[in-house]
């Protein structure tokens, strides 16, 4: 099902499966895809009892984009925003790369409405000047050249060498919904993001954190990095895996991922 929601007087679409008055769990997607990449973990999470949404950020998928950089701190408002939608006053909170951010983003804004965090194939620390400047360039590229042309760069990169039959098409047919605009804006928006390991050693929310055995975009260093910042968090590499391990292995990431988010309603 999905909902179109208002935030500062703009639409956003929040894809929602699951009992909408059961716990929620809310889905912050990878760069440059929507909110369907989680398709397969939404459904196990609705099926686990949880209430499971997923928003499409600002110039992807069926929510239009901003007109200025998108912030992982305006993503993570969104994400609240979704939650008042929800009457939910807490969420489990899930991000993948780009999502990972915003999660970190709404932990730093919003501990009070954080009951767990799923972290996936991200990093805690800032870009360097190297990386903004390439963010930057491909953000041009995005304006000037289309979406396909950012896409192109990254699609070799997104997944394991031999990923599963069918994975690398479903990839290229959800990047298909991102707008050049959008495109640049969450460049420009990743490149704003602040150092967030000064923050880590504060949650208390429970922490998983997975990555993939094959990431060809984000070192390992970086994920041991959060573990090591975060107290009691938990890191699990998922074997054949690249940078997406929910897409390319839902079989082994979507037990993991229901058993964590309802730590809380256990509790």
């Amino acid at each position: 099902m999905h909902f179109a929601l208002l935030h500062d007087g703009r639409p956003a679409l929040l894809r929602v499966e699951g009992p909408p008055v059961g716990p929620v769990a809310l889905f912050f997607h990878p760069f440059p895809l929507h909110a369907d990449v989680w398709e397969e973990m939404l459904i196990a999470c609705a099926a686990s009892g949880l209430c499971a949404a997923a928003l499409d950020a600002p110039g992807f998928g069926g929510t239009p984009a901003l007109g200025q950089p998108l912030t992982m701190e305006k993503l993570a408002e969104l994400g609240a925003c979704a939650l008042d939608t929800l009457g939910s006053r807490r969420a489990s909170v899930v991000g993948c790369s780009m999502g990972g951010y915003a999660a970190m983003a709404f932990a730093r804004l919003f501990p009070e409405r954080l009951s767990a965090i799923a972290l996936l194939a991200t990093k805690a620390s800032a870009d360097t000047e190297v990386a903004r400047q390439n963010r930057e360039r491909q953000a041009q590229l995005a304006l000037s050249s289309g979406p396909d042309a950012v896409v192109a760069e990254f699609m070799p990169k997104l997944l394991a060498p031999d990923p599963a039959p069918g994975v690398r098409h479903r990839i290229s047919e959800l990047a298909r919904r991102a707008t050049g605009q959008g495109i640049a804006e969450a460049l420009r928006g990743m490149a704003l993001r602040p150092d967030s390991l000064p923050d880590l050693p504060r949650w208390t929310a429970p922490t998983l954190l997975i990555a993939g055995e094959h990431d060809q975009l984000m070192p390992r260093s970086e994920m041991e990095a959060l573990e090591r910042g975060i107290p009691g968090s938990r890191l699990v590499i998922v074997e054949g895996a690249g940078h997406l391990p929910f897409l390319e292995k839902p079989r082994v990431v979507a037990p993991l991922l229901t058993a964590h988010l309802q730590i809380r309603v256990r509790g």
